[in-house]
């Protein structure tokens, strides 16, 4: 089994766009003639997200707590969040060491990017990176755990 896509709804579908492609990284591609507003968002030459356009923002996050992706460039990533407002928070894995970069996007939306640490990667470099603590609120993986 393998993901084949994703669909978000979003009441602001340039702004979902934008976030997809300008902050993510992904690219627009070629979308079936559905009969509703949307957009297909690509990873390479593969179609990921999804994107339909629905009249009320009333989302939370549905049955969508959060997108998890693998990231290619880390402080690509970052120098993109750095030039515009999206919230987001910093992780890293228990055991495994990888960098988790969670980005709250339109609508609520929760995108979790992950990418590997090599030796060469200070932990340190951004104030933001934490360690999970004990019952932790997590509440930028778009849900309460208590």
């Amino acid at each position: 089994m393998k993901l084949n896509h994703i669909l978000v709804l979003t009441a602001d579908l340039s702004a979902m766009k934008y976030f997809w492609t300008k902050i993510v990284g992904l690219h627009v591609g070629d979308r079936p003639p559905f009969p509703f507003k949307g957009v297909w968002i690509y990873s390479d030459e593969k179609p990921l997200i999804h994107i339909a356009e629905r009249a009320t923002s009333e989302f939370g996050n549905g049955a969508i707590a959060h997108v998890a992706l693998e990231g290619a460039d880390y402080k690509a990533l970052l120098e993109r969040l750095v030039n515009n407002t999206y919230v987001y928070t910093e992780k890293v894995v228990p055991l495994s060491g990888e960098r988790q970069v969670f980005i709250v996007g339109p609508d609520g939306l929760i995108v979790e990017m992950l990418f590997p640490l090599n030796e060469q990667q200070n932990l340190t470099e951004n104030k933001q990176l934490l360690a999970y603590k004990t019952n932790e609120h997590l509440e930028f993986l778009g849900g309460k755990i208590l």
